[in-house]
This record gives C-alpha cells, sequence and structure tokens, in this order.
C-alpha cells in the first residue's frame, strides 16, 4: 500500500512539473512576441537568486535597455505612474529589472536582485 501511495505521488509531482513548465514556456513565448505584462509577471514570479543568466535570456529574450552594465530592464505593455508621479505626469511602462552585480558590485552570471516596478529611466 505504501508504495502505491508512493507512485501516485511521484506521478503527481511529475505532472505538476510539466504543468509549470508548459505555463512558463508559454510566458516566454507570448512575452518575447508580445511584451504583455500577464506573461512577465508570470515568468517574474518564477525568478529566483542564483538563477543562470542564461536561463533568464532564454525566458524573457534581449533586455529593452541596461543602463549599467549587468543591470538589465525588460518593459511590458502595462503602464503606471511613478511612485513618486505627480498629477498630469507621463505615465511609464511597468517592467522587470534585473541585476546580475553581487553586493561588491562585481559582474556575475547569477541573479543578485529583480524588481517588478514602473520603470522611470
Amino acid at each position: 500500500m505504501r508504495r502505491i501511495l508512493l507512485f501516485f505521488e511521484i506521478i503527481t509531482i511529475l505532472l505538476l512539473s510539466s504543468c509549470h513548465a508548459q505555463l512558463l514556456e508559454q510566458a516566454s513565448i507570448s512575452y518575447q512576441k508580445h511584451h504583455d505584462y500577464t506573461s512577465l509577471e508570470t515568468i517574474y514570479q518564477h525568478l529566483t537568486k542564483g538563477m543562470e543568466r542564461t536561463d533568464i535570456e532564454r525566458l524573457l529574450g534581449e533586455p529593452d535597455y541596461s543602463p549599467i552594465e549587468g543591470q538589465y530592464y525588460y518593459s511590458s505593455d502595462r503602464e503606471d505612474y511613478l511612485e513618486n508621479g505627480n498629477v498630469g505626469q507621463n505615465k511609464v511602462s511597468v517592467g522587470v529589472v534585473l541585476d546580475y552585480n553581487n553586493d561588491k558590485g562585481i559582474l556575475t552570471d547569477e541573479l543578485q536582485m529583480f524588481w517588478l516596478v514602473p520603470i522611470g529611466e
């Protein structure tokens, strides 16, 4: 009986992993084609500190902007005001900022920090 339960647990984990991978792949395709916020948010939710840069670039494609080496901006079709935005101020794209520089400012190949924010640069 224990073996049957263990078998079903393993099958469930494999099925969930497969669904997770398909969802992420669909979000990647959609984001790279349309730069839609929904797909970018899905990808953002799956990012983790320490992820390899090549894996992230496979998901997101080329960045839209890079103010400094190791920091990359990916915009979306969603717009919002900056936190300190005044009435009448232009809206900016909401996007993901990725930083591969460690706390000593040294460029790495692993994700160090990331944010989903209105991009005002």
